[in-house]
Parts: structure tokens; C-alpha cells; sequence
């Protein structure tokens, strides 16, 4: 397992684009519609802009990358990880389907473990 992607819900995707790449000097890799993606040395930084911001909810994502996301799911679910969503396919390369299941730490912060299925 690494901690392979942090992905920060934003209000407004310039601007943060802007403190991320012009403030700190780090690189945009791509931007795709309500994202951009910013090589952070090693760990991909995500901005997702929202037009709603909750206020019961994190607005930050750590995202796990697995080799097995299945048995990756069972043996951190038989540690005690508290699942919300079981493993499901979320995207899809055309060759393989990016799987991801979601839970929270105690402080309610968003994490998810991933793996490529086929």
C-alpha cells in the first residue's frame, strides 16, 4: 500500500490551481473539466472543484493504491477499517476498471483504497 493521490474539494479551481503551482512551484499535470492534477514529487496532488461546499463533510480525500483490491478490502476490513462503500468500479481505462471502496478516520476524514481490476 502507498499513499498514491490527496484530493482537496475547492471552491474556486483557478485560484487554487494558482496558489499550488505559482505559490509553491509545483507542476499542473493536466486539467479535465472540474480538476487538475499536480505532480507533487512523488504523491499526485487532485483539485476538485465543488459548488457546493458541506458542512458536516471533508473536503479532503486519501486515496490508498493497492495491488489486490480485494483482498486489500478484506484484510483491512478484518482490521477494523470502517468501510462505507464496499469495492465497486468507479472509472475504467478501457483495458481495466479502477475499483475503490471508502471510509473515515475518527476525525471524519475521507480516505479510499484502489486497485485495478483486469
Amino acid at each position: 500500500m502507498r499513499i498514491g493521490q490527496i484530493i482537496l474539494r475547492v471552491q474556486d479551481l483557478d485560484r487554487s490551481v494558482g496558489f499550488w503551482s505559482q505559490s509553491l512551484g509545483f507542476d499542473v499535470t493536466m486539467r479535465a473539466g472540474s480538476f487538475a492534477f499536480i505532480d507533487a514529487n512523488g504523491v499526485q496532488l487532485t483539485l476538485n472543484q465543488i459548488e457546493n461546499v458541506p458542512d458536516d463533510e471533508s473536503l479532503t480525500e486519501i486515496v490508498i493504491e493497492v495491488d489486490d483490491i480485494r483482498s486489500s478490502y478484506r484484510e483491512l476490513s478484518d482490521r477494523g477499517v470502517p468501510f462505507e462503500i464496499e469495492p465497486r468500479a468507479v472509472t475504467s481505462d478501457g483495458e481495466r476498471e479502477l475499483w475503490a471502496a471508502h471510509f473515515y478516520d475518527p476525525d471524519r476524514h475521507l480516505g479510499s483504497v484502489v486497485g485495478w481490476v483486469g
